[in-house]
């Protein structure tokens, strides 16, 4: 299926792609202008035109400084006042960029060599109306230090609008981490492409409104490099829904087993039995320990529930494991954790459905169930989904919270390839990892989902679409994006903290139906 998808660029990779257009024989120079007018025409239509405003460029002396010099040459032809600086003697394209402000707008660019010498700017800078970022750009590793981290520290007590060119500068662009001062913008105009640290926390925050500007690339060095990631796009999703046959039946949509539930938590496996339903499966049936049957048989309509042995605390014991693989050999996709529990019972249950399901996705306590553990997934008989947030990742990978998140598309990949399954790993942004390698992003969604219950939505959309056709990939990034979408939607008129993962579930109909027209 190709439908097009936004792309994330590595460092490496944008470096990869300037090598490769200048071999096909596009000059660097000519990239630059491309990308400088392409930033500009997004400033003059954003803050309008004529651009009678003061702008003030602060720019190294490589690639990033030369876009940010052309950008401010261009405002200034439009009508901006306009003023740069420059940290040591600009190189390259730059040095034409630089020959092309000083001329363009003599006496208004200067060289600065010294804190000193910057110090002299600091009135100036703060009263601009727009500032341009162009200090350090992907290139850089570590911590800004010496001149660009004074200057980064000028650019962030001004009161103006901060623009950064290409990634804000003090940033790793192939992660969340901010490795040092940083700037904090307003709008980002990513150069060409998305690189990660435009979307990764905590990072992104430093980047505000974030903006693609098109870049003069040949079409052939785009085709000569790969993207670390990819942005999941509504038109993707739509064509990922499985074919939905109008002479079909009950029977024809996928048959979905939750397992899970156990007191105190039977609100979880109710969520994700009825968003299985609310997702197209043809049938759902909910295998809960005994205490929980009369509470989820009364609330749970359509729901096929089956009790199975349970403990004194109220999860299952090891004697339900034989009964629930009996349930699970006619089942279509088994979706084992939402509010499982942990004990030996439950452990005894995810490991047996490792060995038995065809298609299993493993969520919250189904996962715990293999922390310090995850090898096992590798000898898993059939498909595997896992779902955990960064939490539930590090204890089954290792590593730290921090670390997840601001490595995420790097720590899905590998974790993928590794066990040998899909992996969906939540919060934004989710990541959504095969095992041959590919990412897939989610940046959709809210802090409406910031609530206990709405990964257990999460699980039974993934399980349902997943049992009426579709594939383990294109399921996990439907149901990644239909969430986030439905969060969205609800927020659009009511308080994003005041939703709770039952609304969600009233607005999936009309979401997917929205998805199912626009194909």
């Amino acid at each position: 299926m190709i439908c097009a998808m936004q792309p994330v660029f590595s460092s490496e990779s944008i470096k990869a792609l300037d090598r490769e257009s200048e071999r096909l024989g596009v000059d660097r120079l000519l990239l630059m202008e491309s990308a400088a007018r392409g930033g500009a025409e997004y400033l003059q239509r954003t803050l309008g035109r004529p651009l009678r405003r003061y702008v003030f460029a602060v720019c190294g002396k490589g690639g990033n400084g030369g876009d940010a010099l052309g950008i401010a040459r261009w405002l200034g032809l439009w009508g901006a006042e306009v003023l740069a600086v420059v940290l040591g003697e600009p190189s390259g394209a730059a040095a034409s960029q630089a020959n092309a402000f000083a001329a363009s707008f003599p006496g208004r660019l200067f060289q600065v060599r010294s804190s000193r010498d910057l110090e002299k700017f600091r009135d100036a800078l703060a009263r601009a109306d727009l500032v341009i970022d162009g200090l350090l750009g992907v290139g850089i590793k570590g911590a800004a230090r010496g001149l660009a981290a004074k200057a980064i520290e000028l650019v962030n007590e001004s009161l103006g609008l901060v623009v950064a060119v290409d990634i804000p500068s003090g940033l790793d662009a192939d992660s969340g981490e901010i490795p040092g001062p940083a700037v904090e913008a307003d709008i980002t105009l990513a150069m060409g492409a998305l690189k990660p640290c435009h979307l990764l926390p905590p990072a992104a925050r430093h980047c505000g409104e974030v903006e693609v500007i098109d870049v003069a690339y040949p079409q052939p060095a785009w085709d000569a490099v790969q993207p670390v990631a990819e942005v999941i796009s509504e038109a993707f999703c739509a064509a990922a829904l499985p074919y939905r046959d109008p002479f079909g039946h009950k029977g024809t949509f996928g048959k979905v087993l939750v397992v899970g539930g156990s007191v105190g938590m039977a609100g979880a496996a109710a969520l994700a039995a009825e968003a299985a339903y609310r997702a197209g499966a043809g049938l759902v049936h909910l295998a809960c320990p005994a205490p929980l049957y009369p509470v989820l048989e009364g609330s749970l309509t359509e729901v096929l529930v089956h009790p199975f042995p349970a403990t004194r605390s109220g999860i299952f014991s090891k004697n339900a494991v034989k009964g629930i693989l009996k349930l699970a050999a006619g089942m279509d996709v088994v979706i084992c954790g939402p509010g499982l529990g942990r004990g030996p019972g439950p452990t005894a249950i995810v490991e047996a459905l490792l060995g038995e399901a065809p298609k299993l996705l493993l969520d919250a306590d189904g996962l715990n169930a293999l922390a310090g553990r995850a090898e096992l997934l590798r000898k898993a008989g059939g498909d595997v989904i896992v779902t955990p947030h960064p939490g539930e990742f590090v204890r089954l990978g290792g590593g730290t919270v921090e670390e997840v998140v601001a490595h995420k598309i790097e720590r899905a990949r590998a974790a993928a390839t590794e066990w040998d399954v899909v992996v969906v790993l939540k919060a934004p942004p989710t990541a959504i990892a095969t095992p041959n390698g590919d990412v897939y992003l989610n940046v959709g969604g809210n802090t409406a989902l910031a609530h206990g219950g709405s990964g257990d939505v999460l699980a039974g959309l993934i399980g349902g679409i997943w049992a009426g056709g579709a594939e383990a990939l294109e399921a996990a990034c439907v149901g990644v994006y239909v969430h986030g979408r439905v969060s969205e939607e609800l927020s659009a008129g009511a308080a994003q903290r005041s939703i709770l993962p039952g609304d969600l579930l009233g607005l999936i109909p009309e979401t997917i139906r929205r998805l199912e027209s626009s194909f």
